[in-house]
């Protein structure tokens, strides 16, 4: 087996499997709910945020890696439950060997509204 052959293979025993480093999420898309594994990064851990009056509110971005086999085409509108929390699609990140993450947000703020102004 090639490098690349075995790490793929990898991608689904261990950082797929939700015994090993996977969450599994609810994807809902297009009205429809599909229950898929997922790596999962809460807030940002570079720091760097597009829009400077959001610094205080990074936790309510989060970063979902997930398989283009279980969801072949993100768009607007998708959402996903993670923990009883709802997020809403931002933006397609990166897409790599077969796999997406994903840029979702809350609505939640720890920041009040006049704090932006």
């Amino acid at each position: 087996m090639t490098l690349k052959g075995d790490m793929l293979a990898d991608v689904d025993s261990v950082f797929f499997n939700s015994d090993e480093m996977a969450e599994t999420i609810t994807y809902t898309s297009d009205g429809t709910d599909k229950n898929i594994s997922a790596l999962i990064e809460i807030g940002t851990s570079s720091g760097e945020k597009w829009n400077l009056k959001e610094r205080d509110r990074s936790y309510s971005d989060a970063t979902f890696t997930i398989k283009q086999s279980d969801i072949p085409k993100p768009h607007a509108g998708d959402k996903i439950l993670y923990n009883g929390k709802k997020y809403t699609f931002v933006t397609i990140d990166q897409y790599i060997n077969g796999m997406y993450d994903l840029r979702f947000a809350s609505k939640e703020s720890a920041v009040s509204m006049g704090r932006l102004s």
